[in-house]
């Protein structure tokens, strides 16, 4: 496989509710609700595949399927099947799809939790922490044969990492930009101001502006315990075990509770505590950050590229992005760090036979060079197909966000071999102290309170 890029590195999540449920459209008008009592968990993927580069001749894919993905996917998808479909004359090797807008956090929950569910779908977007939960459950199965080679020759190393478990690819990369970084307004953060977190917090308040990061989150708190010099790229990571009845048991290696995560979370908390109890730091999501922008009351925020188009609409002359800052602790600038991961297409192991062979044709064609520049057009989504990272139509107009983004990059860890599973809600309650100082029942200091969520991490469950 092909290494990619350092713009191709970081990515989504997850994280992002984006979508409602229901709607979309169709390649025709044809229903697509099936009996789930004809599902299969047999892998049904073609047995060939053309590359990337060349014209694409699918056979009998017009089985009609359900297919899940953001709000904002919809446009990409219908611009790409509608091209294929009119350069062809047989209509069984039209695409026929439905399409229903689930983010990509809730489309792996959701196929995670019911595969079957009425109007189950055949081709989901999900994010790459997905994939060990939906491999255990047998509800996705390993891509194979010229698919599989296409995708290893023509995608990004990291993207394929991501989507990798037990050495086996589950999933189309989409992109390989799921990560996030600082957006700022330049007419009350300047440049240098932006390259420190207390800079930036005090430059705000004095100005009577907000600064939002979700630290509630445990996508957004391991930024200031896994800085490379604090403790570490590495100090979470998750790893699976399997005992005598096949049973997998997810453990972690989590070193926050150390002398220097306890000297991270103290420092951190007093930072932090201050803004939170004023007003000046918020937490939240996108619609905070879009209204705090709009209204003015906002100069500075942690997001990812998901922002992009609506802040520099919002703000198009005084918006900045940048790596996250740095803190200062004893004199000494720590780099925030991040998670980075990609998102992706899996097809349900549960469709039928033809449900499942036309979703493996269509996460290839959604997937290749001409499809990832169209979703870089309409969704700022930076391409982990090699080919189209060096096409001009992305090189020539690659934005602040996705520069940042890769500035960032230098200080994540993958999110898919870090976080999984009960980390999330750890990360949570870790984040929630931070701001208001609430242990909870956990202890009464942050020795006592990160030694016990760390334990609880530690056990095999």
């Amino acid at each position: 496989m092909k290494n990619n890029s350092r713009f191709a590195v970081l990515a989504i999540s997850s994280m992002f509710v984006l979508a409602s449920c229901g709607g979309g459209s169709s390649a025709s008008s044809s229903s697509t609700k099936t009996d789930s009592s004809s599902t299969t968990t047999t892998s049904s993927q073609p047995a060939s595949s053309s590359s990337s580069s060349g014209p694409i001749s699918y056979n009998n894919v017009n089985t009609p399927i359900v297919v899940w993905a953001p709000a904002e996917e919809e446009a990409v998808i219908k611009d790409v099947v509608d091209a294929y479909n009119a350069n062809q004359t047989v209509e069984t090797s039209k695409f026929n799809y439905k399409f229903t807008a689930v983010s990509e956090s809730d489309g792996g929950t959701t196929l995670a939790t019911d595969p079957q569910v009425t109007n189950y779908p055949s081709l989901v977007a999900c994010a790459d922490d997905h994939i060990n939960n939906l491999v255990n459950k047998k509800i996705i199965n390993p891509i194979t044969g010229n698919l599989l080679n296409t995708i290893k020759a023509n995608d990004s190393e990291f993207a394929v990492t991501c989507f990798t478990n037990n050495d086996n690819l589950y999933a189309f990369p989409i992109t390989s930009d799921n990560g996030y970084f600082l957006w700022y307004d330049s007419t009350t953060i300047s440049d240098t101001q932006a390259e420190s977190l207390e800079t930036i917090l005090a430059t705000a308040k004095a100005a009577g502006k907000k600064v939002l990061m979700d630290v509630p989150n445990g996508w957004y708190v391991n930024s200031f315990f896994m800085a490379p010099d604090a403790c570490g790229k590495d100090s979470l990571k998750w790893k699976q075990t399997t005992d005598e009845d096949g049973v997998a048991h997810i453990s972690y290696d989590i070193g926050w509770d150390g002398e220097v995560g306890v000297k991270v979370a103290t420092y951190i908390a007093s930072v932090l505590q201050p803004y939170y109890a004023d007003g000046t730091l918020l937490t939240g999501g996108d619609a905070i950050i879009q209204s705090g922008f709009t209204d003015g009351s906002m100069v500075a925020c942690v997001s990812g590229l998901w922002n992009e188009k609506v802040l520099s609409k919002i703000i198009p002359d005084s918006l900045r992005a940048a790596k996250l800052p740095t803190y200062t602790m004893d004199s000494k600038a720590y780099q925030m760090g991040s998670f980075s991961g990609s998102k992706g297409y899996v097809v349900n192991a549960f469709a039928s036979a033809g449900e499942q062979k036309a979703a493996y044709y269509l996460g290839n064609l959604l997937t290749q060079k001409a499809a990832q520049l169209v979703r870089f057009e309409k969704r700022a989504s930076i391409p982990c197909n090699t080919a189209a990272l060096a096409d001009k139509s992305y090189t020539d107009a690659v934005s602040i966000g996705a520069k940042a983004l890769n500035a960032q990059s230098a200080y994540a860890s993958i999110q898919s071999s870090s976080a999984e599973g009960r980390y999330w809600d750890v990360g949570k309650a870790i984040g929630q102290a931070l701001c208001d100082g609430d242990f909870g029942e956990l202890g009464t200091d942050w020795t006592t309170f990160l030694k016990a969520n760390c334990e609880g991490l530690r056990k095999a469950n």
